[in-house]
């Protein structure tokens, strides 16, 4: 985001700093972004003016020194942002008009797109489900174990 969407109230200000040489910290850019946007899309534009590079990842640490506890909603907690919130909105995190920093270093570690469930995404899976829907045309309701996996 650009300067020009600071008065825009559904925005949120990203301090980003990073470390030089000597691991000291050092201011790079402010950001403003909307809380629409996924944290990962935050992370990319991030990314891209640190490394100038399309595919590198960035790890952000959180160094704000209050932190933002809203009811209902998630927090940055003081650290390093998982890799799991990346899909998450911003909106999720906070409100708007909130300011945060945070220390951007790259990281050589590629998330990776995991793919859920791969078990109903199998072919064997697929294929046992046409042969069940074949045999068990007139019989009605069939109780298989396999479609309801332990809760535990």
């Amino acid at each position: 985001m650009e300067k020009d969407n600071i008065n825009n109230q559904k925005t949120v200000l990203f301090k980003i700093y990073k470390l030089n040489s000597n691991k000291e910290q050092e201011f790079f850019k402010d950001y403003y972004f909307e809380l629409n946007e996924n944290i990962i899309d935050i992370k990319r534009v991030i990314a891209m003016e640190l490394s100038n590079e399309k595919n590198t990842y960035v790890n952000l640490e959180n160094i704000t020194e209050r932190i933002y506890k809203d009811f209902g909603k998630l927090f940055f907690e003081r650290g390093i942002i998982p890799m799991t919130v990346d899909n998450y909105k911003l909106e999720q995190f906070t409100n708007e008009g909130r300011e945060f920093s945070f220390i951007a270093e790259i990281s050589n570690i590629q998330p990776k797109n995991i793919i859920k469930n791969t078990v109903q995404n199998s072919t064997i899976k697929k294929l046992i489900e046409q042969d069940r829907k074949l045999k068990n045309q007139d019989s009605g309701y069939v109780f298989y174990e396999d479609d309801f996996p332990p809760l535990g």
